[in-house]
């Protein structure tokens, strides 16, 4: 099962689902990283989920769904690396490229991105087994001048973020580069795909925390009145993204933006929202709010048709990913 293969393109075969093929998952406590994580035990495969602790209340839903935990308390230090990598055939890296929340210094997360792509991709070189790899990059990677000089360009995986102005999307930009340089040293041994993310909302997982883009809903399902313009995906598309480039012979070398076609307004979410039973969104509030009436959605925004052929159907509509996020937070009993 674990045999380097390539096919005629020099590409390394894709995984098949089965339960001696192991794939580490980083960032598998997390919101899209459990998401991966379920997507590829349901599949068939044997998951090993890295996580910084042990805490009961934020891994025991990856031991309900059977995954083996593997920890991993810093993904810049050495510790953890060759244990979690040991006999693995795929890599999804759904942490990959993130700075630490607290450096505010522009070198200094650009150097943290960098050196924790080469560490993580390194030891994926070392274990001699890992053949597919899958990072989780974000829209900072992508979005940058284009619109500059033609403002209804609209995004794409073509695109690359020329014009990086905040020290979080220039270290993004900078982890991105450096990974596929590493893809070619390392071609020999592994390919690599990328999943470029817009804000991602669904379904929370029995007993997962909330957090990332499913705390801003639970916030503004809750009452808050927040005025902004975003694209997003549904977090169980997102993950079956990241199954397909482990598994998709296409897939290898490729970036994907995993993004709606349309951009919404807050405004839009908070409806969808009502409409979907959050009581505490006060629609008479955001009606009264002058900059939040002011919201004007490009539509559309983004070129969505490469993520959508490696799929082989359509996305799910964004109203539809609100509300599924509402009825499981209110299922849960979070809102």
């Amino acid at each position: 099962t674990f045999t380097t293969r390539q096919n005629s393109d020099g590409a390394m075969e894709g995984l098949k689902p089965s339960k001696e093929t192991v794939v580490l998952v980083t960032g598998a406590s997390g919101w899209v990283g459990g998401h991966v994580a379920k997507a590829l035990t349901d599949a068939g495969y044997s998951v090993r989920a890295a996580v910084s602790s042990r805490s009961v209340a934020r891994v025991d839903f990856l031991r309900d769904m059977g995954c083996a935990l593997v920890l991993l308390p810093d993904l810049l230090a050495e510790e953890g690396w060759a244990e979690a990598m040991a006999g693995c055939a795929g890599f999804a890296h759904v942490t990959s490229l993130t700075p630490s929340p607290f450096l505010t210094d522009a070198e200094e997360m650009i150097q943290e991105a960098v050196e924790g792509t080469e560490l993580a991709m390194r030891f994926a070189a070392e274990a001699g087994t890992v053949r597919r790899v899958v990072v989780n990059c974000g829209l900072a990677t992508i979005c940058g001048s284009q619109r500059d000089s033609n403002p209804d360009h609209l995004w794409s995986e073509v695109d690359k973020n020329d014009a990086p102005e905040t020290a979080f999307s220039k270290s993004r930009v900078a982890g991105e580069a450096k990974l596929w340089e590493l893809a070619e040293k390392y071609k020999d041994k592994f390919s690599v795909c990328t999943v470029h993310t817009a804000h991602t909302f669904g379904e929370l997982l029995p007993g997962q925390p909330v957090t990332s883009s499913m705390l801003l809903l639970q916030e503004l399902a809750r009452g808050k009145v927040t005025c902004f313009l975003f694209a997003m995906c549904e977090v169980a598309d997102l993950a079956a993204v990241h199954v397909a480039g482990l598994e998709r012979t296409e897939a290898a070398g490729q970036r994907y933006m995993m993004s709606s076609a349309d951009q919404v307004s807050s405004l839009e979410v908070a409806e969808w929202a009502a409409a979907a039973g959050a009581s505490g969104v006060d629609l008479a509030a955001w009606a009264a709010d002058e900059a939040v009436q002011k919201l004007a959605p490009k539509r559309p925004t983004a070129n969505n048709r490469k993520v959508i052929a490696l799929l082989g159907r359509p996305l799910v509509p964004n109203a539809k990913c609100i509300q599924r996020g509402v009825a499981s937070l209110i299922e849960n009993g979070l809102l």
